[in-house]
């Protein structure tokens, strides 16, 4: 299912809205100015998640999916596979 268009704020309407990674990317990334950045960074997180072959969730939110056109940042909760121990990302600013 496509993902949902913006309200009159800006805003996804409330609820869990499930992509694959390159669906939120095309959405929400973009080349230029700080969402650029924000999608550098967050294309780096997922690619250093997905290596651990642990990720259960990558869920994205905060102003990055927003039609915000310069977010502050992109905020990533990961939820891993329960007993997984391959390994740990830390995201240091």
């Amino acid at each position: 299912m496509p993902l949902p268009g913006f309200d009159a704020r800006g805003d996804l309407p409330p609820g869990v809205h499930r992509a694959r990674f390159s669906e939120a990317l095309q959405r929400f990334g973009a080349t230029g100015g700080k969402r650029g950045v924000c999608t550098r960074r967050l294309s780096h997180v997922y690619e250093l998640a997905r290596r651990t072959e642990s990720v259960q969730r990558f869920i994205i939110f905060g102003s990055y999916v927003t039609g915000e056109p310069n977010p502050n940042d992109v905020d990533v909760v990961l939820i891993m596979r329960d007993g997984s121990r391959r390994g740990i990302v830390e995201v240091v600013p």
